[in-house]
């Protein structure tokens, strides 16, 4: 079997079909492979940059696109239609480590903060590409660039959903707002993605483009800090109280080696 035997979404297909011919996996584990799967070609269908740079023949031809896309993603988040499934003919040699390091630890964990979830759809991704590297489908250095790359995306994915998940308990609890400031209004807040800059016993520093300053410290307890990471991402809304900035919600965490600003996938803006 070699890259031009089959294409990325029939290795996909084979990988599946083996799953369901073995009698050692569970129902639910065969499952948990499909949405796994379907997943990842959403993420390279509407957010990597394999179909982004496709040629038009004219501008009435990409408008009619950009207009049935636009059209689809809406029904989509009504729930209208099952998300499109299928990478045509798109080879094996597309897929690098920068999409599976994006997918395991910027577009899963945008959608769940599941620790189990995370394990469960990186050991999926780690067996379909063994299982593809042992029948000759992938170059011997682009099998080595995405084993590496999972090795460094999942750890960090699993960390920035375990802080998520904290500061998420931590922020609805009413935890970070000090005695004294209970009960006084907000003067201003601050909302977005901001960049972790610094960390030290006062609390967090944040970067926001949006802002002509760092924002912070932001008060937290010592065990959530010891989570965090310089350059970590904070999809967050904060609240200036008195003296002191506290977080109002949270969102999702990303970890510094995968965050894209979201204006960098074309096409998206809608959704963001």
């Amino acid at each position: 079997m070699s890259n031009d035997r089959y294409t990325l979404q029939e290795s996909m297909d084979l990988y599946l079909r083996k799953l369901q011919r073995s009698s050692s996996d569970t129902a639910k584990a065969e499952a948990s492979a499909e949405r796994c799967f379907e997943l990842l070609v959403q993420y390279l269908i509407h957010y990597s940059d394999l179909f982004q740079d496709r040629e038009f023949a004219d501008e009435e031809e990409f408008s009619e696109w950009e207009e049935q896309l636009e059209s689809h993603m809406v029904d989509l988040l009504e729930g209208d239609v099952e998300p499109s499934g299928d990478l045509g003919n798109l080879p094996l040699s597309a897929l690098d480590a920068e999409h599976l390091r994006d997918f395991l630890a910027w577009f899963v964990v945008r959608e769940s903060c599941d620790i189990a979830l995370i394990q469960a759809y990186a050991a999926h991704l780690l067996a379909w590409v063994e299982y593809v590297h042992r029948d000759g489908g992938w170059q011997q250095e682009q099998y080595i660039s995405l084993i590496e790359a999972m090795a460094e995306a999942t750890p960090a994915a699993e960390r920035v959903a375990r802080v998520a998940s904290v500061l998420f308990l931590f922020v609805r609890s009413g935890g970070g707002t000090p005695p004294r400031l209970r009960g006084k209004r907000f003067q201003r807040f601050v909302e977005g993605h901001g960049r972790v800059t610094k960390i030290d016993e006062q609390g967090l520093m944040l970067d926001f483009e949006s802002q002509n300053a760092l924002v912070g410290p932001i008060c937290l307890p010592q065990a959530i800090l010891q989570m965090i990471e310089v350059g970590d991402i904070f999809d967050v809304e904060l609240g200036l109280r008195g003296d002191s900035w506290v977080m109002v919600d949270i969102g999702p965490v990303y970890p510094s080696c995968v965050y894209v600003e979201v204006e960098a996938y074309e096409g998206l803006k809608k959704l963001s």
